[in-house]
């Protein structure tokens, strides 16, 4: 098991699953999900969107750890991790199948991958923000080398640094579209994601600011919704972030609720579809998951919360930012 260091307090931990799995099962979801036990793969799958070198060094890491201990300012190994990656790496072989016969599949793993890149911390990040191995990237490029065009859309609340340099670096980044939705790049880790298109192309960032509620994101999914239809995706992987749940972690600066994960889970809905878990910690992983899933699902919304509001100052600086995606809708 990917267990923390004693005493650290770190956020993330093997009781987030617990709580995923609980949550799920407390809505009722649970029946309604056939549950697939990963075996144990070679992280020889993660070299295809890794550097190799980069993979046998952790590798080697891993080998000779014996206790739980930090590799960098937030992100940590220990005895159990290899093990952890390996069914990661086997969980990446069985959605990909899986969603090449037109199927969801649901990934519940970790450590999170979205800020581990090419080679370690993605885009010069400072650190690898609690990632190791990236397997929403690893999956994307598995339908992209199968002749499938992919759409990532990554929702959690930090961006997805480590997924935007691998896809600039592969030679299928032609056929995978990233788009990330995240908060204010100025105030969270890991301090890139500036609004609009990247220089390839490739990606498309847009960004919440502090104090943002569910009224901005349904705008927002209802505007992105024809645009990623005209685009015609076969096939959507979710990097599923639920720290932008208001009060989530101390890291949270969005008041999103289970309606701004319900209203991305009908987004997915109309495709096959990989569903890879990034964050969430509290309230995130017990309310918004399952709204997510409930949407992707085509079911109503099992968390009935009021939808939260942005202020007008809010706003107005969600469309000085956002103003090239406004403009282009």
């Amino acid at each position: 098991m990917h267990i923390p260091p004693r005493g650290s307090g770190h956020l993330e931990e093997p009781r987030r699953l617990d709580r995923a799995v609980a949550a799920i099962k407390r809505s009722g979801l649970l029946g309604r999900l056939e549950k697939v036990e990963p075996g144990f793969g070679s992280l020889r799958v993660f070299e295809e969107v890794h550097d190799p070198l980069y993979i046998r060094g952790l590798l080697s890491e891993l080998e000779a750890s014996l206790d739980s201990y930090f590799i960098d300012s937030d992100t940590y190994i220990s005895p159990g991790t290899q093990a952890a990656l390996e069914a990661l790496a086997s969980a990446v072989e069985e959605a990909s199948e899986h969603v090449v016969e037109g199927g969801k599949a649901l990934v519940l793993g970790r450590p999170p991958g979205h800020h581990a890149g090419v080679a370690g911390p993605g885009l010069g990040a400072p650190s690898l923000g609690g990632s190791l191995v990236n397997a929403a990237a690893a999956i994307a490029y598995r339908l992209a080398k199968r002749g499938l065009k992919v759409l990532i859309v990554d929702f959690d609340a930090n961006h997805g640094n480590g997924t935007q340099e691998i896809l600039q670096a592969l030679p299928m980044g032609e056929r995978i579209f990233h788009l990330d939705i995240h908060q204010d790049w100025r105030k969270s880790f890991p301090w890139t994601g500036e609004p609009g298109v990247t220089g390839d192309g490739a990606a498309l960032n847009i960004v919440l600011p502090e104090g943002s509620g569910d009224d901005i994101m349904l705008a927002l999914l209802e505007g992105l919704e024809p645009m990623i239809r005209d685009s015609a995706p076969d096939a959507l992987v979710a990097s599923m972030g639920f720290d932008g749940y208001t009060g989530d972690s101390p890291l949270t600066l969005t008041k999103l609720t289970a309606n701004t994960y319900y209203s991305l889970g009908r987004l997915a809905s109309g495709y096959p579809v990989a569903a890879v878990l990034e964050t969430g910690f509290g309230r995130g992983l017990e309310q918004g998951l399952p709204a997510f899933v409930a949407g992707l699902l085509g079911l109503g919304n099992p968390a009935g919360e009021e939808a939260t509001e942005s202020s007008v100052e809010v706003w107005r600086e969600f469309l000085e930012l956002n103003k090239e995606v406004v403009e282009a809708g």
